[in-house]
């Protein structure tokens, strides 16, 4: 689950975890003899968090990434790439949708006229959420479906050709999220034993509590971990599992009463 609500603004929101992260990239570079900047790039969430989309495949960045880079490759300690790193995220502009006619409350999906797979996603944009009163908690329940209806009778005007959603994320390992989506679609999850590329939320959310706070007990296991990292296992240094989930669209129409 992402978060955007944490405290004290950009110049200290997600300090730690942008230092896990980077304690991440450290030992991946290490273990693989990777440079730095490639396994910063690969394997964390910098690149959406510095506002500047998804991190491109190809390794053609931008000039604000060889920026960022240029001053991370001058340095010499973790400390002082975290340092750097904050000060960078603190000036940059701030995360946005690619897409953000496709964004209904905490849900957004991915999709285009060139194929029929509809990816799903989550992000914590609850305004109603409280330190009492979690997104996902049951009583924001009845909210999150309203959003899925919403979204669902959108995609089905503008996207008729759909076939199947798909979903990965480690929040399918939860009751909270599963009891949100059709039956058939959260039977179908399997977990992601593979990966080299841990560049968005689908793993790096389970650290964030709702605030935007690293969870303590989940930093603890990823760092012992990290010490033992497997070059060929990256994923097994992630605490929490994250899965696959797919299901014909049809059933999602099913579940939120748009049914033919």
């Amino acid at each position: 689950m992402d978060s955007t609500r944490g405290g004290g603004g950009k110049i200290e929101r997600y300090r730690d975890f942008f230092d896990l992260q980077l304690r991440f990239a450290e030992a991946v570079a290490e273990k693989t003899s990777m440079p730095i900047a490639d396994a910063v790039l690969l394997t964390t969430n910098f690149h959406r968090r510095f506002g500047l989309g998804d991190a491109p495949t190809d390794g053609a960045t931008g000039p604000a990434w060889q920026e960022y880079v240029r001053g991370l490759e001058a340095l010499a300690t973790r400390q002082q790439r975290a340092d750097w790193t904050q000060a960078f995220y603190a000036r940059s502009p701030e995360e946005q949708s690619a897409f953000p006619d496709h964004v209904f409350g905490c849900f957004e999906f991915h999709a285009g006229d060139a194929t029929d797979i509809i990816r799903l996603h989550f992000y914590n944009r609850d305004a109603l959420n409280s330190d009492a009163l979690g997104p996902l908690s049951k009583a924001r329940a009845g909210a999150r479906r309203c959003e899925l209806e919403s979204m669902f009778a959108f995609i089905r005007k503008r996207f008729p050709n759909a076939c199947y959603v798909e979903g990965r994320s480690w929040l399918y390992g939860t009751e909270a999220y599963r009891r949100l989506f059709p039956e058939h679609y959260v039977r179908s999850r399997v977990i992601i034993e593979s990966g080299d590329r841990f560049q968005g939320m689908s793993r790096w959310g389970q650290f964030l509590d709702r605030e935007g706070h690293v969870k303590p007990e989940l930093k603890e296991m990823f760092l012992r971990n990290i010490a033992r990292l497997n070059a060929e296992r990256l994923w097994e240094a992630f605490p929490l599992p994250s899965f696959r989930v797919r299901a014909p669209i049809d059933v999602f129409y099913d579940c939120y009463g748009m049914a033919d």
